[in-house]
């Protein structure tokens, strides 16, 4: 990937930086953090979609990620060939585009599962500091201003109510809730297990870095959004 340095209107930035944004699932960082990257001109690192991937491909190999005790020697012989290559749309793991099969609901659960493995996440850590090494970078995921880096000069963390999230995934999916309310109900529930699982993981958890912004997207537009997280990212350069 090219260097490039920021060019956005009252930004500029030379060097390597690195800007993370966690947060829960379907709270908007993903969309937040594209639009960002394309303001700052900076390259972006979706990590939800290596841990995707990753899902996939295990699944591909016959590993059943739900069996405990899971056969650790085989999923780390696995990851251990791994080497991706991202590009704001696209990911490819050992040069096979994945993309097109990695964004469903059941693989969005896997992958949640396979982040507490800890064979897994140390796999996929290196992975990630490896491609944003000599970048600047917007780095997105669940762990990256915690645990991948801590040092990262300007953090955020995305949050947004369970109800705000399940009405953003039905209107994704064409469900309308007051035509099938049990289906929207359901959904919410989804979304709650699914926070659960990644606050509550024994390694590398979800939660805010000590330094992170708080970003609540249940009360602001992406518009809203995105021109906060540039006036943090100025605020920093300038002070």
């Amino acid at each position: 990937m090219p260097r490039r340095s920021g060019h956005s209107a009252g930004f500029r930035y030379f060097g390597d930086m690195i800007i993370t944004i966690d947060g829960h699932a379907g709270s908007g960082k993903s969309t937040a953090a594209r639009l960002l990257a394309a303001e700052l001109g900076f390259e972006l690192m979706n990590t939800g979609a290596m841990y995707r991937a990753t899902a996939f491909i295990l699944g591909r190999h016959g590993i059943d990620i739900s069996t405990e005790p899971r056969n650790i020697s085989a999923i780390t012989t696995i990851v251990a060939t791994f080497h991706f290559d991202l590009s704001p749309s696209r990911i490819r793991l050992n040069g096979e585009d994945l993309t097109d099969s990695i964004y469903t609901e059941p693989m969005g659960r896997a992958a949640s599962q396979v982040g507490k493995f800890p064979e897994v996440r140390a796999k996929l850590k290196d992975e990630q500091r490896r491609i944003a090494a000599n970048h600047d970078m917007i780095c997105e995921g669940r762990d990256q201003g915690t645990a991948v880096f801590p040092d990262a000069p300007v953090k955020f963390f995305f949050t947004a109510a369970a109800q705000t999230r399940a009405l953003r995934r039905a209107e994704q999916d064409g469900l309308d809730p007051r035509l099938d309310p049990t289906g929207f109900a359901k959904l919410v529930e989804l979304i709650v297990a699914r926070d659960h699982q990644d606050e509550n993981r024994s390694i590398d958890p979800l939660r805010r870095a000590p330094d992170a912004v708080e970003v609540d997207t249940s009360i602001l537009s992406l518009d809203e959004v995105v021109h906060r997280m540039t006036q943090v990212v100025n605020r920093w350069r300038t002070r």
